[in-house]
C-alpha cells in the first residue's frame, strides 16, 4: 500500500467528486481515479460507490475515514516539526475559538502579546462551528463542550453564560415577555437547521418547546446584527449582549451556563511559542469566568 494514496482517498471523501478532488490536489481526475483504484486493490475493499451526482463512501470507506484523517494529521505534525525544529519561537500558532469570544474577547486580549512577540504568527479560526478534532488542525482550541476525541491536552477554564436578549427599541414596541410561553408571541432569531445541535438551541427548546424562529442565521454576527436592528430576540452570550446594550429578558429563568475548555495539541504543546500563546489565551479569557476553573 502506498501511504500517499490516503490523501487521494480523503480528497474524494470530502469533495464527493473526482473533478473537485483533482482540483484540490492539482492533478487530473484520471490520476485521482487511478490512485483510488490502487488503494482499493491494496486493501481489497471497495471504498466508494459512484453515482450520477458523484461518489459516496461505502461502509468500508466510512470505517477508514477517521483513521485516515488521524494519519494525515500526524503526518502534518511530523512535517511541521521537521521544518520548524530550529524555530521554536518564530512561526505560526493555529487557534480555534468560538465566534464572538474570539472576535470580541480574545483578539483584543492578545493585542499586547502580539506586539511583544512579532515573530509569532497567529492563525485564528473563529466560528460557531467547532473544529473537527480528529483532523488535529489547530494547536490551541477553545470549546464550549468537552471533547471526547483528538490528541489534545484538556483544561477547564471556567464557564460563560447565555441569556435571551432584545434591543431596547424592540422591547419598546413589543413589550417584555413575562414567561417562557410568551415567547410564542415574539419574533425569535434562531439558528439554521444544520446547527440544531448547538447548546443555545437545545436550551431554548427545553425552555419553550415548539418555538419556531422567524429568522435563521448561521453566525452570531448575523444574530447580533438582527437583534441590533430590532428584528427580534435571540439567545446570546452575556458579555456580547451587555456590551451592545441589549435588554435581558426572562431574568427569572436560570441562564444557560456552558463550560469553557482549553485544548492544546499534544505535540504542539512542546513548542515554546504555543506555550506562550496558551498562557496569553488563558489570561485574555480570565475575566470571563463566571464559575471557578479547576486547578
Amino acid at each position: 500500500m502506498d501511504w500517499n494514496d490516503l490523501k487521494f482517498f480523503l480528497a474524494v471523501a470530502n469533495a464527493r467528486s473526482l473533478s473537485a478532488a483533482s482540483g484540490r490536489l492539482g492533478v487530473s481526475p484520471s490520476t485521482v481515479s487511478r490512485r483510488i483504484e490502487a488503494l482499493e486493490a491494496a486493501l481489497q475493499v471497495k471504498l466508494f460507490r459512484a453515482h450520477r451526482d458523484g461518489y459516496d463512501l461505502t461502509p468500508a470507506g466510512e470505517e477508514l475515514l477517521a483513521p485516515a484523517e488521524r494519519a494525515e494529521a500526524q503526518m502534518r505534525v511530523f512535517e511541521r516539526a521537521a521544518l520548524e525544529k530550529d524555530s521554536d519561537l518564530a512561526g505560526p500558532v493555529r487557534v480555534d475559538v468560538p465566534e464572538l469570544l474570539g472576535q470580541q474577547v480574545l483578539l483584543p486580549g492578545l493585542a499586547g502579546f502580539l506586539e511583544n512577540h512579532p515573530e509569532i504568527r497567529l492563525e485564528m479560526h473563529s466560528s460557531v462551528r467547532p473544529v473537527r478534532l480528529v483532523g488535529e488542525e489547530a494547536d490551541i482550541v477553545v470549546r464550549l463542550v468537552r471533547p471526547q476525541q483528538g490528541n489534545y491536552r484538556q483544561r477547564r477554564l471556567g464557564s460563560t453564560r447565555f441569556g435571551l436578549y432584545a434591543a431596547p427599541d424592540y422591547v419598546a414596541r413589543h413589550g417584555m415577555p413575562e414567561s417562557a410561553a410568551d415567547l410564542h408571541h415574539h419574533r425569535l432569531i434562531g439558528w439554521s437547521e444544520d446547527l440544531s445541535y448547538l447548546v443555545m438551541v437545545t436550551w431554548l427548546d427545553a425552555l419553550c418547546p415548539g418555538l419556531r424562529p422567524a429568522m435563521r442565521f448561521s453566525s452570531f454576527g448575523g444574530q447580533m446584527a438582527a437583534v441590533k436592528s430590532g428584528l427580534g430576540l435571540a439567545v446570546l452570550p452575556d458579555f456580547a449582549a451587555e456590551a451592545a446594550g441589549f435588554v435581558p429578558l426572562l431574568e427569572q429563568v436560570p441562564p444557560l451556563t456552558s463550560d469553557l475548555w482549553l485544548l492544546v495539541h499534544g505535540q504542539s504543546a512542546e513548542l515554546r511559542r504555543v506555550r506562550l500563546v496558551k498562557e496569553a489565551v488563558i489570561t485574555a479569557l480570565a475575566g470571563f469566568r463566571v464559575l471557578p476553573a479547576a486547578t
